[in-house]
């Protein structure tokens, strides 16, 4: 079995490497900058961020810098941490192996709302994409139906009548621009927690095959998801 000494720079090494290449930073960069540079970026580099600063100080502590010869076994329990921080960033979990959901209503925006508004009270879905000739034009959730309603009814309008209408009509679909994203099928759980954080106002993170407005969704993330999401990365 290897020692802890050696399973701990593997990890380091392992993690440094990761970092520079996915983002790009320059070997000159120390690795304390390196981290506090990609925090900016990782959720899961920012949420352990003091940790690897001080996994860095520690490795600098057990290797010997003439020759790479440790002089010092670190702690199980830190081996294991960086090992585990360094899987989540060089081989993170992705999201459509993992928590996206694939069982997905969407419909045309010629749908009577009345049609979907059924759908959504059978199915218990939140979130539904909306497509116009298969072009994704914009989402709808129960905020957004709740709201129209309600203003519809002050305004004295026929409910029955209203909900007639199709969606492009009854709902303004262009309102919901900053609530959702389109992304590919490899997106890692880590930039999928990094969209959610960037904007607050998102509801829907939709995934098809490599991002494409005019693809078939694939999975839904939504925003509760992100405490499943938050979960695996605590135990990958």
């Amino acid at each position: 079995m290897d020692k802890n000494s050696k399973r701990f720079i593997d990890a380091y090494n392992r993690l440094d490497q990761g970092m520079r290449e996915i983002y790009n930073i320059k070997p000159a960069i120390n690795f304390s900058d390196c981290v506090r540079k990609v925090s900016a970026i990782n959720p899961i580099i920012r949420k352990y961020e003091d940790d690897i600063i001080e996994y860095g100080r520690l490795r600098n502590a057990i290797v010997h810098r003439s020759g790479e010869e440790t002089i010092a076994e670190p702690n199980t329990n830190v081996v294991e941490k960086l090992e585990q921080i360094a899987r989540l960033i060089c081989t993170p979990p992705r999201v459509m192996d993992t928590v996206a959901n694939r069982a997905i209503y969407s419909v045309d925006d010629n749908t009577p709302l009345k049609d979907v508004l059924v759908r959504l009270f059978e199915t218990g879905y939140s979130v539904v994409p909306v497509y116009k000739r298969g072009e994704l034009v914009g989402v709808i959730n129960r905020k957004m139906i709740v709201e129209t309603l309600g203003a519809t009814i002050s305004a004295g309008v026929d409910l029955d009548e209203f909900c007639k209408l199709p969606i492009n009509e009854a709902i303004d679909l262009g309102a919901s621009s900053s609530s959702y994203e389109v992304v590919g099928s490899s997106i890692t759980i880590d930039n999928v927690l990094y969209l959610f954080q960037q904007n607050r106002k998102l509801s829907v993170v939709i995934i098809t095959k490599s991002g494409s407005y005019s693809e078939q969704p694939l999975g839904i993330v939504v925003t509760s998801d992100t405490i499943d999401m938050q979960t695996i990365i605590d135990n990958y």
